[in-house]
């Protein structure tokens, strides 16, 4: 029988001893309904699997020529909304925002003015209609759908089942009568549990009561998630497919973006199965912290990854573009991807460096999967070279009036006043 006994629990459970009758009771319940034996089994071997793989990335250079991958210029494509054909949008909103959470509260916000309380929906300020960043991506996709006439699938993942994210954005999508778009889904991140170096479960108290410590199967579990079987009974995947798509964009749904960056975005991936948008460096310091594309030729074959800070190496550093202007371009999170790279590879299992579990505790990583992690997979990929200014992502309070400022600027606030009309126009 596949549940927790209490010999089971002493050994896997961190100072489970320490807890009264009843919360140990309680604990054990939780666990064998969300994690029993089995899953926590899973997520230990899939733990180990991933340090295994962290451990070999640090050595990913090593007897490897670097080159500079082929780039595309913005200013060089078109933009076109007819150029969105074929594709679907898959806006990630799990995060829960604790980070911008604690910002607001450093400047005067109320922890009770913070119900329900999400990164991805929290408002602009002086924004039209109090919308936040997933508002304005909803509206905008449904803008570029209406003024193309064509039919954009939309899916948006939200945190794990229990999660604000998971309660809270299906309800707003049916309160905005789903922003106009016609095909939206609502997809709910897995989790895992956030175990220590000795592969123990950790409890923090909710309500009283012991639950495990977890997290989100970090950024490239939304883009797993696709397949699985959805509550219709066939994964995202399918339903892609049956719908016409071959391409996904994969957007983050705590930033905003210029419209015509989205409508280049997929003009570049018109050609390549794999294409990551990335900016351009003048210069590449040692210390630089951001995830860099290089493309890397080893044993005959090459791929387009992204190194971190940790695997780069002075080879890295002082690669130039073909005119030796630029250095390599860093990452930004954004992806265009071939439908095909998901159904036909599974991402490799991806561990973070080490975070806090609990304050009073060793750090010990996070396990998941990477979304950088598509664009090897890719035989024809590419970056496409953005401005800076053509996006920007939520991460503290500041960053609110920044991002209500630029979302003006780019008119987004007129395309969400004309999306809103029209759907309150609806019978």
């Amino acid at each position: 029988m596949d549940k927790w006994d209490i010999d089971l629990a002493c050994k896997k459970i961190l100072n489970f001893s320490s807890l009264s009758s009843k919360n140990r009771d309680n604990l054990l319940k939780y666990l064998d309904i969300f994690f029993p034996p089995s899953k926590y089994y899973k997520h230990a071997a899939l733990r180990r699997n991933a340090i295994k793989n962290l451990r070999l990335s640090r050595n990913l250079l090593t007897g490897a020529i670097q080159l500079f991958p082929h780039c595309l210029q913005v200013n060089d494509l078109p933009a076109s909304g007819s150029s969105l054909s074929g594709y679907a949008v898959m806006l990630t909103a799990g995060g829960e925002g604790e980070r911008l959470r604690i910002s607001l509260q450093q400047n005067g916000i109320k922890a009770d003015q913070l119900k329900d309380f999400t990164k991805a929906t929290y408002k602009l300020p002086d924004f039209y209609a109090d919308y936040g960043a997933l508002h304005i991506n909803l509206s905008l996709i449904s803008n570029i759908s209406m003024e193309n006439e064509i039919d954009i699938p939309v899916i948006v993942t939200t945190g794990p089942p229990k999660s604000t994210t998971a309660k809270i954005i299906p309800r707003i999508i049916k309160e905005n009568k789903s922003f106009g778009l016609k095909n939206i889904r609502v997809i709910q991140q897995n989790e895992r549990l956030h175990l220590t170096e000795d592969e123990k479960i950790v409890y923090t108290f909710k309500y009283d009561s012991p639950e495990p410590v977890i997290n989100p199967d970090e950024t490239g579990g939304p883009v797993m998630k696709l397949k699985e079987v959805m509550e219709t009974g066939e994964t995202a995947l399918s339903w892609l497919k049956r719908s016409g798509c071959d391409k996904i964009i994969l957007l983050q749904a705590t930033a905003i973006y210029d419209k015509e960056l989205i409508l280049k975005m997929a003009r570049a991936g018109k050609a390549y199965d794999g294409v990551g948008v990335g900016i351009m460096r003048e210069s590449f310091h040692s210390d630089d912290p951001y995830g860099t594309y290089v493309l890397v030729e080893k044993e005959e074959s090459k791929k387009l990854i992204i190194v971190e800070k940790e695997t780069r190496n002075e080879a890295t550093r002082n690669l130039r573009d073909p005119n030796n202007v630029f250095y390599l371009p860093f990452n930004t999170g954004l992806y265009i991807f071939d439908r095909a790279l998901i159904e036909n590879n599974h991402l490799p299992d991806y561990a973070t460096p080490p975070k806090e579990i609990l304050p009073n505790l060793p750090r010990s990583p996070k396990i998941g999967y990477a979304a950088t992690d598509i664009l090897p997979f890719a035989s024809y990929p590419a970056i496409l070279a953005a401005p800076s200014d053509s996006f920007r992502v939520i991460k503290k309070a500041d960053d609110l009036k920044d991002l209500s400022i630029l979302g003006k600027k780019l008119g987004l606030n007129k395309i969400c006043k004309e999306v809103r009309e029209y759907t309150d126009s609806y019978k």
